[in-house]
């Protein structure tokens, strides 16, 4: 998996695997951990910038997640977190107390 270098502010990747997929297992631990919540938007040009990669390696990884149904996406909006459906049933029994 890839490793953030504290000192040089920089992503370093494992040569023996392609690029889309350590940042796939990267987006995925945020997206598990809650680090990024539900609706939360994600921005392929801020990924572009952190990682230090073209947009089609984005969009590789970007494309997995919407594949597994952890994303979604909204013509001319973005791609967001996608709603556990745990967490949407939760929520509408919530509001009708």
């Amino acid at each position: 998996m890839a490793r953030y270098v504290e000192h040089t502010r920089t992503w370093e990747f494992d040569e023996d695997r392609s690029r889309w997929e350590q940042i796939l297992e990267v987006l995925l631990s945020r997206i598990d951990s809650g680090e990024w919540g539900p609706k939360f938007k994600i921005s392929e040009v801020k990924l572009m910038e952190e990682f230090g990669v073209a947009r089609p390696t984005i969009r590789k990884a970007m494309e997995r997640l919407r594949e597994a149904g952890k994303i979604y996406t909204v013509p001319n909006l973005g791609s967001f977190v996608s709603v556990a459906e745990g967490e949407e049933a939760s929520s509408s029994s919530t509001s009708d107390e």
